[in-house]
This record gives C-alpha cells, structure tokens and sequence, in this order.
C-alpha cells in the first residue's frame, strides 16, 4: 500500500531542509536552473505521444474544449493522457492548479479497511496518477505542490459548494462509480476550468444507475451540450494500449459477460 509520505520518501535534496524550502517557497522557484534543464530535456525527449487515431483526438480535445467525457475499455490511457497533459500545462504555468477527484465507491469494498484519513486513503487508490505526476514533474515538486495545495486531492463529497476556475484542471477517475447527484455536482462546478471526467461503465459497481452513463445519455440526447463539451469513445478493443495480456482478458471478460 502506498500513501503520500512514502510516495516521496526519496529525498536526494533533503527537501526537509530549511533553505531548500526556502528556494521552492514561490511557484516560479520550485526548481532549480540545473533541474528545470533537466526536466526541460526529460519532456523533450519523452513527449506525449498518440498510439492511434482516438488518443490523438482525446489530445485535441484537451486544447479545444474545457470539459471532456472520456468512456471506454481499460487500458486505453484514459487517465495517463490529461495526467500528463496537466502536469505539462502546470510546468509551464497554462494552469496553477492541479484537482484529483474519485468516488468513494470501490468494486474491491476495501477503502474503509485502509488505515488513515480520507485523503491519505485516496492517494493509495490515486497512485498511479501521482506516478505519471512524478514522471512528467519530478518526485520534489510533485510533493511540495501537494504541500502548497497546487496539487489537491478533493473527497467527491465535498465537491458541492466548490467552484473550480480557469487555472485549474480537474480530473475525476473512476467516474463510472459516481451517482446521478454526484454527476450533477460536478456538471456544475465549472467556473472557466479544465475538466476530464473519465471511466469505464463496464466497469461500474453502480451498473445501469451510473451517473457517467446518465451524463453521456444526456450529452447525445441535447446538441447544445455538444458546444462546448467534448466527448471520446474508446470501446474497440483495438483501442487498448497497455499490453496485448491487458486486451485479451477484456475481450474474454467482454465475452464470457462478465464486464
């Protein structure tokens, strides 16, 4: 299991130390002129890169719309294209704010067995976003923007009152698991953000009364919404990119009825 203390727990710097706390007190200064070239070079040489046609219009969409429903099948890189994204954008100062959102439903029913607090409980589940946040941003300024709250892991049920700007990105995982209400809270807290609500409805503990399916019903049924909103589709198996192990198990789990 992993949790934010031991997420960080390489400290080559010694960022505990007062005068390298000093240096990364101001957004600007987070890194040093030797680090910053050598994220600069990271990013050059490990660009975000589309594996098939879908990808590369999930990237497109990120530029050209401010909220995006992202459905589809596992593997598909739902998540790890506006983790990635994001990160660069918050790099490069197009955004100062990073939101992690998630319900608080699990197929697994072992949230509630997990030591701690909410958040702490979150960030075993949202570990694999903070491992492409560690790769695009580095391991220190992952953890110090955590610190400053430019990076902020929000409980779904908290996010009612709420109202997310222009500088800021949202990403809510597992969407399939959200409820109607939950759906309609976060519709509604757009004020000029970015926001990517992805999920797989295959997947949903909430099956037919997912509030991702109803969004997205609602999203074909009213034009107007398609205006401003955008939406991408990954349900070919072909679009699964994280291993051939990974798509040959979701078809046979397709098959067999069990997803």
């Amino acid at each position: 299991m992993i949790v934010l203390s031991t997420l960080f727990s390489e400290n080559p710097r010694n960022t505990n130390n007062y005068e390298y706390k000093k240096e990364v007190s101001c957004k600007d200064n987070y890194l040093s002129d030797k680090h910053k070239e050598a994220r600069e070079e990271f990013i050059k040489n490990n660009p975000i890169v589309p594996m098939n046609p879908k990808q590369r219009k999930y990237m497109e969409l990120l530029e050209d719309k401010k909220c995006i429903i992202a459905c589809g099948l596992a593997g598909t890189s739902k998540t790890f294209i506006p983790t990635a994204t994001f990160a660069d954008w918050y790099r490069t100062g197009k955004i100062d704010k990073i939101v992690l959102v998630r319900p608080a439903v699990s197929n697994s029913k072992s949230l509630g067995f997990f030591a701690g607090s909410l958040e702490t409980k979150a960030s075993i589940w949202l570990a694999p976003i903070l491992d492409v946040l560690h790769r695009r941003l580095g391991k220190a300024v992952t953890m110090l923007a955590i610190e400053k709250g430019d990076i902020e892991f929000v409980p779904l049920e908290t996010v009612k009152g709420r109202s997310f700007s222009e500088n800021t990105a949202v990403i809510v995982t597992e969407a399939e698991d959200c409820t109607k209400d939950e759906i309609m809270s976060l519709l509604t807290r757009q004020n000029g953000c970015h926001m990517v609500i992805e999920g797989d409805i295959l997947q949903s503990a909430l099956k037919h009364t997912s509030g991702l399916k109803t969004a997205i019903d609602l999203l074909h049924k009213h034009p107007i919404l398609q205006e401003t909103m955008g939406y991408i589709e990954f349900d070919d198996f072909g679009d699964i990119v994280r291993s051939k192990e990974c798509r040959e198990w979701i078809k046979v789990f397709v098959k067999e009825g069990l997803m």
